[in-house]
């Protein structure tokens, strides 16, 4: 229990909708649904999934930037959904974000000194010339030279805007760092370099990483874990090389076969994943995988699959496993 840094339990996300202003709102959105996740220290944890999965809702509920429905999240040792806004001040300092697109995260109308230097203002670190010493230091452990810190940010490519960013992530020497998407805005070589300069920051600060993704090629990449994410729900999870080699839900079995030159080994069975995501609105009954799934039974039309863990430590919640 000491080496993990944050964890989650029965985190649930509802949204309400309503037809109109004054209608009464009778349904809801299924973002999160019962999702209980672990992240140890100094690990790197991928998550990935379809778009409208809930990877994004959960970056912004485990930060707090919006609030769960139901469920506990504890972040080093502490309950922090227990927390007011006030108390949670001193939390945000050790969780940062990095954002999918590395132009619209960043104010155009401020220099790359005062965009960097901004969380070290709001928690007063340090005197001004102390901050400005920390900026430059930044940039430099980024890849970037402290003559970039009087620029703007339209002044940048996309990888150095990122790279900004990450510097911007780091300046209060946080304990978890949440990257929801930071290199699928990227052409596919900067994504590479980005992801090598996560990795050796991860490594040189003992930084915990949640990694969000579509690409399971990059999460492979990065991730000591990988957790998968179907309609509001976790799915499996598990060691990044034993979930590409041996997957055990139907869904990542199709997630995987769907990449190009990698596949799936014998003990997989690959298949075409067909039809659409159904509504997170009125999600199916029993496993929200049954209605594309080629291996349904009744079983899993009614009741829905706990997430068990096996002696290994993979996680899956299918009832076929």
């Amino acid at each position: 229990m000491a080496d993990i840094l944050m964890k989650t339990e029965g985190l649930t996300k509802h949204y309400p909708v309503s037809s109109g202003i004054w209608s009464r709102s009778t349904q809801k959105v299924h973002a999160l649904d019962d999702v209980n996740l672990t992240l140890y220290r100094r690990e790197i944890v991928g998550v990935v999934g379809e778009s409208g999965c809930g990877k994004s809702t959960l970056a912004k509920v485990l930060l707090r930037l919006i609030e769960p429905t139901d469920g506990t999240i504890y972040f080093d040792g502490q309950n922090i959904t227990a927390l007011d806004r006030k108390q949670m001040q001193g939390i945000r300092r050790q969780m940062q974000f990095i954002f999918q697109d590395p132009f619209s995260s960043l104010n155009p109308r401020n220099k790359v000194i005062d965009l960097i230097s901004e969380p070290l203002d709001i928690f007063k670190v340090g005197t001004r010339k102390e901050r400005e010493q920390r900026v430059y230091e930044l940039l430099e452990t980024v890849g970037l030279s402290r003559n970039h810190a009087d620029r703007y940010p339209h002044q940048f490519s996309g990888g150095q805007r990122q790279r900004i960013g990450i510097a911007r992530a780091l300046a209060l020497n946080p304990k978890l760092v949440i990257c929801d998407e930071p290199v699928s805005a990227l052409d596919v070589s900067v994504q590479a370099q980005i992801l090598n300069l996560l990795q050796d920051l991860q490594e040189q600060f003992g930084l915990s990483y949640l990694f969000i993704a579509h690409g399971l090629d990059a999460v492979r990449h990065i991730s000591n874990r990988i957790a998968v994410m179907y309609l509001g729900k976790l799915v499996e999870m598990g060691d990044s090389e034993q979930l590409f080699t041996r997957p055990q839900h139907p869904y990542t079995q199709a997630l995987i076969s769907a990449i190009p030159e990698i596949g799936l080994k014998q003990e997989a069975k690959p298949f075409k994943l067909t039809g659409e995501i159904p509504s997170p609105i009125n999600p199916p009954a029993g496993c929200r995988f049954h209605t594309r799934c080629p291996y349904t039974v009744e079983r899993c039309k009614s009741e829905v699959p706990e997430l068990t863990t096996s002696e290994n430590g993979h996680a899956v919640a299918c009832h076929l496993v």
